[in-house]
C-alpha cells in the first residue's frame, strides 16, 4: 500500500500528541506536516510541555507551521485536534478538498455525519458519501465520539445487539488529561472530586444513541433508550472509569451477558488494521473483584485501545445489570482512536 501523506492540526495538545504518536512510523500514513496557532516556527521538541510520549528524532525536529500556510493539496488526509469553537470553519474548509478525522464535537450532531467508532458502527461509514454529496465536498469530516462515550459504547454494543436496551444510567470518574493541559488546576483537583464537567452529560446522552443507531437507506434510526449520566473529574492521570447500570429489552441471564462481552469481535478485525485490538473488550470475572483499575490496566502494552469491563452483576431491577467500564481517554478516546478510523476508511477506499 502506498503511504498516504497526512498532517496534524492542533498538534501540541493532548489529543494532538496522541495523533502524532500514533502516526509516527505508521505503515500506511506518512506524517509530513504539523500545524498550530501558536509557537509556530519552532521544532516540535521545543514546544512540548510535559509528556511521557517518546517521539522519534524525525518528529522532534519537524517545524510547527502556521495554519495560514496549510495547503490541502499537499496531503491525502488531515487529523484535527483543534478546539470545537474553531473546528467549524477550519475543518469545513479542509473537508472541501480532503478527508478530516477530528476529535472536536462540532460536526458530531449533523444528520449526514456519523459519530464514528468503527469497532461499533463501521456500517455508518456509508454516510460519508452522503455527506460529500450534500455539501459538494471532495473530502468529509469524520468526528470521533466524546472520550466518555467511547468505552460506554463499546461495552454496551454487544449487549444491545443481542438483547436490546431499555435504560442506561452511569456515573463517570474521568481523568484530568481529558480536560487538556490547562483544563483543571492542581489546586482544584488534588485530593478532590469535581462533580461537574460542562456539556459532558449532554454529549453522552446524545452520542451513545447515535452510535448505536441502525443504518439503512442513507439514514440513521436512533434507538429510543432513556440515558442518564453524572460526570465527575477525579485525580487520575489517564483513563475514564464508569459505573454503568443498564436494563435489557429481552430477558437475559448473567451468563449470557458475560458471553456477549467475552466473545465480541468487531467487524474491523478482518481488515487487520494496525491499531485494531484483536479483542476489543477485556472482561474480568467475579474473582477479579478489584478490576479494572486505571493504574493497573492502562500500563500494559497496547492497553490504550482496549475497553476493560469488571464487576458485572445482576441488579434488583427487571432485566437489570451493573458493571464497571474503563477505557483510555486520550488513546482510543481521542488521537489513536481517530487513526484507527482512518485505517478503516482507507481499507474501504474512502481515503
Amino acid at each position: 500500500m502506498k503511504k498516504r501523506t497526512c498532517a496534524v492540526i492542533g498538534c501540541s495538545g493532548m489529543a494532538g500528541q496522541q495523533f502524532v504518536e500514533a502516526l509516527q512510523n505508521h505503515p500506511w500514513f506518512e506524517l509530513t506536516g504539523l500545524f498550530g496557532s501558536s509557537r509556530t516556527g519552532k521544532s516540535y521538541k521545543a514546544i512540548m510541555r510535559y509528556t511521557d510520549i517518546n517521539f522519534t528524532t524525525i518528529i522532534e525536529d519537524m517545524q510547527i507551521e502556521k495554519m495560514d500556510a496549510f495547503q490541502a493539496e499537499e496531503y491525502d488526509i488531515v487529523f484535527s485536534a483543534v478546539p470545537s469553537e474553531v473546528a467549524a470553519e477550519i475543518e469545513a474548509s479542509i473537508a472541501q478538498k480532503i478527508p478530516v478525522v477530528s476529535t472536536a464535537s462540532h460536526f458530531r450532531y449533523f444528520d449526514d455525519v456519523p459519530i464514528f467508532l468503527p469497532i461499533v458502527n463501521a456500517k455508518h461509514s456509508d454516510l460519508f458519501k452522503i455527506q460529500q454529496e450534500n455539501r459538494n465536498w471532495d473530502g468529509f469530516v469524520c468526528p470521533g465520539p466524546n472520550c466518555t462515550t467511547v468505552g460506554l459504547s463499546i461495552s454496551l454494543y454487544p449487549i444491545f445487539q443481542k438483547f436490546g436496551l431499555t435504560s442506561v444510567h452511569l456515573t463517570s470518574m474521568q481523568a484530568v488529561s481529558g480536560a487538556g493541559y490547562d483544563g483543571v488546576t492542581s489546586y482544584e483537583i488534588l485530593g478532590n472530586i469535581i462533580p461537574h464537567i460542562p456539556q459532558e452529560e449532554e454529549k453522552v446522552r446524545k452520542e451513545l444513541k447515535k452510535i448505536l443507531a441502525t443504518y439503512e437507506n442513507g439514514k440513521l434510526t436512533i434507538p429510543d433508550i432513556p440515558i442518564e449520566a453524572k460526570c465527575n473529574r477525579v485525580p487520575v492521570l489517564n483513563g475514564h472509569t464508569q459505573c454503568v447500570f443498564f436494563q435489557t429489552k429481552t430477558e437475559a441471564s448473567l451468563e449470557e451477558i458475560q458471553k456477549q462481552l467475552k466473545e465480541f469481535v468487531s467487524e474491523t478485525r478482518e481488515y487487520k488494521l494496525p491499531n485494531c485490538p484483536e479483542n476489543p473488550i477485556k472482561l474480568y470475572t467475579k474473582e477479579d473483584k478489584f478490576r479494572p483499575q486505571p493504574r493497573l490496566d492502562l500500563k500494559q502494552p497496547n492497553s490504550g485501545m482496549i475497553t476493560f469491563v469488571g464487576g458485572l452483576e445482576s441488579t434488583v431491577f427487571p432485566n437489570g445489570f451493573k458493571m464497571t467500564v474503563l477505557s483510555h481517554n486520550t488513546e482510543i478516546g481521542a488521537g489513536r482512536g481517530g487513526v484507527l478510523s482512518a485505517e478503516y476508511l482507507t481499507k474501504k477506499g474512502l481515503i
